[in-house]
């Protein structure tokens, strides 16, 4: 008989007890999950960064450009530079070639001049 106490006792259902909630409990839940507007000043602030993000790609492009154009300036006159190089380096051996003793002593039979040693000096640079 024990046992059919037990199971009556099992059956019966708690009322299900709810707490009741603060009203300003519920008002602040409310509020925090509404979405906060944002203010002027928070308006101004994101346009003016939005602007100096602008202003500074558009920097950035222009120094790109620029850079571009100065290395393109340097590439021209280097090769300007090599070029005179070139020409200079053909001159001085031109001028070694013009100066050769050999050559000057052929002119100088072609002319009927002859070479005198006691009066040859040298003169160093």
């Amino acid at each position: 008989m024990a046992q059919t106490a037990a199971r009556k006792t099992e059956n019966v259902t708690q009322p299900k007890v709810q707490p009741q909630q603060d009203n300003s409990l519920q008002r602040v839940i409310a509020v925090e999950n509404q979405a906060v507007p944002f203010s002027k000043t928070e308006k101004i602030l994101v346009v003016m960064i939005g602007v100096l993000t602008f202003v500074c790609t558009l920097a950035l492009i222009g120094l790109r450009t620029d850079n571009a154009q100065q290395q393109r300036q340097v590439q021209d006159l280097s090769a300007k530079m090599e070029t005179v190089q070139n020409q200079n380096s053909n001159l001085r051996q031109e001028i070694s070639e013009l100066n050769n003793s050999s050559r000057l002593l052929r002119i100088a039979e072609q002319h009927h001049l002859s070479l005198k040693n006691e009066n040859v000096r040298n003169i160093s640079k």
